[in-house]
């Protein structure tokens, strides 16, 4: 069965419709520091350039990178949250560009070049071999020896899952050695990761740089 990302644009009208801040409520708007944290835990990620927040929803990690003078843009599938992140910006004055961009169909990113791209939780919402093509977009996006912050949710035991919402694929969690397999595939070195620990399932965070991608064997 296909998945249907445009359930988030569904989810984000009704979050805002509610008076909500974000995604998943003013609780999760406020661990925003616990992602920017585990970002800047490692030296690899460079201090100044261009940034590439993906599944940005309404802004709030894109707004934080900003102030710290990073060039920042913004992209989601949610024409809804791109919308209100858009809203949220013009209302701050941040000069931040955001655009509407299905990072599971091949060659969305074509043209654009960053330093840095950050995955604030949006890999898990990638189904199956659409995996494979969104880790393509971001290699080919990111600059030579550019850094790919990951967090996500993952698998805790050595077997895939894929969890359902209304009756179709929503959330993909991969083990820990299948992600690894993914992101060496297109040509990334993984530079660290670190995984935490939960009941249902784990998280991870990874830091990775762009290498060329392998070259098949004939």
């Amino acid at each position: 069965m296909l998945p249907n990302y445009q359930i988030h644009d569904r989810i984000y009208a009704d979050i805002k419709a509610k008076g909500w801040p974000g995604w998943g409520g003013a609780d999760r708007i406020a661990q925003a520091s616990s992602l920017i944290n585990r970002l800047f835990a490692h030296d690899c990620v460079p201090t100044s350039g261009k940034v590439l927040d993906l599944g940005c929803g309404e802004g709030n990690y894109t707004r934080i990178l900003h102030k710290r003078g990073y060039e920042v843009t913004g992209v989601d599938v949610s024409q809804q949250a791109i919308d209100w992140a858009r809203e949220k910006s013009a209302a701050l004055g941040d000069n931040i560009e955001y655009f509407v961009r299905d990072l599971s169909q091949p060659g969305v990113l074509h043209g654009m070049n960053f330093d840095l791209v950050v995955d604030g939780n949006c890999f898990h919402c990638i189904i199956g071999e659409d995996r494979i093509t969104f880790l393509e977009n971001v290699h080919v996006a990111l600059n030579k020896n550019g850094i790919f912050f990951i967090s996500s949710l993952c698998s805790n035991h050595d077997e895939d899952e894929v969890r359902e919402a209304h009756g179709q694929p929503y959330r993909h969690l991969r083990s820990v050695k299948n992600m690894m397999a993914e992101l060496k595939s297109v040509g990334f070195e993984i530079l660290d990761h670190q995984i935490y620990e939960r009941e249902t399932n784990n998280h991870i965070t990874f830091h990775v740089r762009k290498n060329e991608k392998p070259k098949l064997k004939n």
